[in-house]
Parts: structure tokens; sequence; C-alpha cells
């Protein structure tokens, strides 16, 4: 693994936020030119033009690259003059950067429109399914070191674990996944959506931790497993009549659209904390969202 001294996926988060802050926020021009100056030669330096980046970022690139030209990144100071440069410059981005956007929910409404027949198939052919869901992520003070190629490499042992059918992926029916990108802490993560065949398993939180155990292994314990499975975490969405994990039973209605919901959630392009945790930075053909039978 390489391990780097800059935060790549949180610079790669900033400077995606500070373009859509500029073309669609209220940052005001001082902290524009506050963020150019803090962003810029850090972010160029660890450029890879191997990957594909978000458009938000392509614009950025194509920007700066017009102004400053042939000179050394850390010969930059971003002055009134060039900050102006780069707001004008970028408002020529403003269609495409939200023609894109309106594509990545068209994807998303896409995505669900294929989940939800099939999980709803799922349930019909079962009379009970254990429906499992974590989200795998990296421990914050070690999130540094992880590129998106490390993710996409932890990403390909746990999906080839998941068709093996490996230890705690034994029974497994189906499963669904996403990649995301945080953007105040800047971590990539995958919302992961097990569904085990409930007359072979019905201990949903001890699954579950077995799922984050392996993900720790495969993550060299840089990674971390947030668990909903757990009996508070249950107790909270019963409480407001929208528990759809755990067992799941084909005969009760409400569990069963609360279980569809659950799973739906993987393709909600705008989550419920109103953060944007789209991927900003991809491998060439990198897919970030899956789902498939495993039997």
């Amino acid at each position: 693994m390489f391990y780097s001294p800059v935060n790549q996926s949180q610079l790669i988060s900033n400077v995606d936020r500070l373009v859509r802050d500029i073309l669609f926020g209220t940052i005001n021009f001082q902290q524009v030119k506050s963020q150019l100056n803090e962003f810029y030669y850090s972010f160029m330096i660890s450029l890879d033009y191997e990957l594909n980046y978000s458009k938000p970022i392509q614009a950025f690139i194509e920007c700066t690259n017009k102004i400053i030209g042939n000179d050394y990144s850390y010969n930059v100071f971003w002055d009134n003059e060039k900050t102006v440069q780069f707001i004008n410059l970028l408002s020529n981005y403003e269609k495409l950067i939200k023609k894109d956007y309106s594509a990545w929910h068209y994807q998303s409404h896409q995505n669900g429109k294929r989940l939800e027949p099939n999980i709803r198939t799922l349930i019909s052919d079962h009379p009970r399914l254990l429906f499992i869901r974590v989200d795998l992520k990296y421990i914050q003070e070690l999130s540094h070191h992880i590129t998106i190629r490390d993710f996409d490499f932890h990403m390909k042992k746990l999906r080839d674990a998941i068709h093996n059918g490996d230890t705690c992926f034994k029974h497994l029916l189906s499963q669904a996944w996403s990649l995301e990108h945080g953007e105040d802490n800047g971590g990539f993560h995958c919302h992961l959506l097990l569904i085990f065949d409930g007359e072979k398993h019905y201990k949903d939180s001890y699954l579950a931790d077995q799922v984050g155990q392996k993900w720790r292994a495969i993550t060299e314990d840089l990674g971390y497993c947030f668990i909903l499975n757990t009996k508070e975490y249950k107790d909270g969405l019963a409480r407001y009549g929208k528990l759809g994990i755990g067992m799941i039973h084909r005969n009760n209605l409400q569990e069963v659209e609360n279980a569809v919901n659950a799973a739906l959630y993987l393709t909600k392009p705008d989550k419920r904390d109103g953060s944007y945790q789209r991927l900003k930075v991809f491998l060439p053909n990198m897919n970030t969202f899956g789902q498939s039978m495993v039997i």
C-alpha cells in the first residue's frame, strides 16, 4: 500500500465541494481565494492522470491550467486577479456539471428500479429472510493512507469472498452494494446489503459482526464496520415503524415494505444528512453500484 502524507480522498472531496460551492452555493470571494491557496498545490502534486475525476474536479483542473500555464505549482499564489479569472472561467462549466448531476440522479433511479423487483421476488420465494445492513468504512485516523486503488482492491477481495461463500457468507441469497465518498471527512465507504436464508440463519447481529471482522481482515485492520443490525439501532427504527432489517417475514406486509425501503436506501443519491457522497474519483470502468443473486 502507498502511504501518502496527504489525505488524498479528503483533498479530492474538498476541491469538488469548492467548485460546487462557487457555482451553486453561498461561498464568498475571500473564502474562494483562501481555499484555492489551501488546496491547489497539494491537489496538483497528487493528481493522478490515470484516474477519472468528477466533472467539478475536471473543471477545476482545466480552469487552473488555463490560468497558471507552465508555472510550477509551488510558485503559485492565488491573488485577487487569479481568483477572479478562476471564478469567471468556472462559470462556463455550470451547465455541464448540472447535466452530469442530473445523469447521476437518473442512474440512481434506474438502479433502484432494477433492485426493487429483485428484492420483492426474493421475499415472495421465501417465508422469511434475514436482512443484514452494514457500512464498511476506514478508521478515520488512518483514512489518509487509503487511495481509490486501495478501496477498489479491498472491495474486489470482499466480492470474491461473497461469491465464494466464505465463512460468514454461507447461505447468502442476494447482495447489493453502493460505493460512496464522504464529504465532511472525505472517507471512502461502502453501503452493503446482505440477504440470507431465514431458514438457515437467525442471529443477524452476530452475522453482521462476522462481516465486520472479514472487512477488518481484508483491510489489514485499516477498516471498521458500522453495524445497523444492533438491538439499539433496530429498536430506534421500530419506534418509528421503519424496521426493515433483521428477520423479515413474507406474510408481514409492513416488514416487507420496510425491507424494500431499507434496500433502496443504497440507490438514493441524496442521503438523510444532506451530504453529497458521490464518488469523486474513479478507476477506469469502475462500478459504484452492484447487485447479484449469490445462489
